[in-house]
């Protein structure tokens, strides 16, 4: 006989889109929720878009909640040259969002009152019946799963698999926005309905639409944003890079305002010599980009006990399949799914979740560093090639 359905005390450790997205999922489930941030302040994104695959607003639209809240569609992938003339322009529709207009999203559905600001996990105690998550300022809090949605650098996964750990990949995306009513009306009418790609030796560019940080969606009122990939190897240069104006030598990403003037210098007059007009419009007019390195990063478990990884904890990927918070959701979906099916039983929950995710991770990632591998080192990346499509379980899914 089965018995009656208890729902597990949930414990989150990382409060952005990913953790979110499980603590929505999981409290709608029944579950008793709360989300722990190490962060004093809620999140900010510094201005960065990103792709929005349907599994990333899957909450809103389940919920009837108007896609256009979070994103914006654009109806054409367009590849140009050097000039700007038009290589091939293909009729795919992709959503766009600020990274910000998204988890202030999330956050408003979930609620201030169980979402913890200024409380980092770092550590753990599970002894088989139940967890507990130990924090910094030395306090903690018990229940009976603990999720890890803490990022590349997860404290969960450095405890859990300390010998594990993200692999520089030997570029960076420099990314910025700048305001649509800034560009000129050729620019505005190239990016009005367009994702625009150019293909350079051995780097690649893309920009596209995003909300403006009011969250409209609607022309002229949108922001522009752009990600340019380019090559910084490892023993030197990366690390120059890496260095900032303060001297603080960082290893994942360089905020706005951070980055050396003779790095700016250098990328701005590289942009004037090699990029398409309408790209070098929205690269310029961004005053303060940021530099994020492209790191690649595969766990070999994700469930232990009552304890699990999901997102860029548990697998980072490239960004060229335009997935990474797509994966987080897709680890927090099956979760749900498996929470359910199981009646509220975590550790026979994981124990079925677990393989299929960590399936989809290792195929998004070997797909991801293929594409990362072809544009940026091997030179074959081919305007128009359908296999770029974005897409988290396959290219346009």
């Amino acid at each position: 006989m089965i018995g009656p359905m208890t729902w597990p005390k949930v414990l989150i450790a990382g409060g952005s889109i990913g953790g979110l997205t499980a603590g929505l999922l999981l409290r709608d489930l029944g579950c008793e929720v709360d989300v722990y941030e190490r962060s004093r302040s809620p999140l900010e994104d510094r201005g960065v878009g990103i792709v929005v695959l349907p599994v990333t607003e899957r909450y809103f639209t389940e919920q009837s909640v108007a896609t256009a809240r979070v994103s914006l569609a654009l109806d054409y992938w367009t590849y140009v040259d050097g000039d700007g003339a038009v290589i091939d322009a293909a009729p795919v529709q992709s959503r766009f969002t600020a990274w910000g207009t998204i988890y202030a999203a999330l956050l408003e559905a979930f609620g201030h009152g169980r979402y913890h600001l200024d409380h980092e996990v770092v550590g753990f105690d599970d002894d088989g019946g139940a967890v507990a998550a130990r924090f910094a300022d030395g306090s903690s809090a018990d229940g009976d799963l603990l999720i890890f949605a803490d990022g590349i650098s997860s404290t969960g996964r450095s405890l859990l698999l300390p010998d594990v750990g993200p692999e520089y990949a030997g570029y960076v995306a420099w990314r910025g926005t700048t305001s649509e009513a800034a560009l000129s009306d050729q620019a505005r009418e190239d990016l009005a309905d367009a994702m625009i790609y150019q293909v350079l030796d051995g780097s690649h560019i893309l920009a596209y639409a995003i909300p403006d940080s009011h969250g409209r969606t609607t022309s002229p009122h949108r922001a522009m944003n752009f990600v340019w990939y380019r090559n910084y190897p490892a023993g030197g240069p990366f690390e120059d890079l890496m260095r900032g104006r303060d001297g603080r030598q960082r290893t994942t990403t360089m905020p706005p305002g951070s980055i050396r003037q003779e790095h700016l210098d250098e990328m701005r007059s590289t942009a004037m010599q090699t990029i398409a007009p309408t790209l070098l419009e929205v690269v310029l007019a961004c005053d303060e980009p940021l530099i994020q390195a492209v790191f690649e990063l595969e766990s070999p478990h994700m469930a232990f006990g009552r304890v699990c990884l999901i997102g860029d904890a548990a697998a980072t990927l490239r960004p060229h399949v335009a997935a990474g918070q797509a994966k987080a959701c897709a680890d927090a979906w099956a979760l749900r799914d498996a929470l359910s099916a199981s009646r509220g039983d975590v550790e026979a929950a994981l124990a079925e979740w677990e393989p299929t995710q960590l399936v989809l991770a290792h195929n998004a990632l070997s797909r991801s560093r293929e594409m990362g591998v072809a544009s940026q080192f091997e030179r074959s990346m081919e305007p128009g090639d359908p296999s770029w499509r974005f897409g988290l379980w396959e290219p346009g899914n």
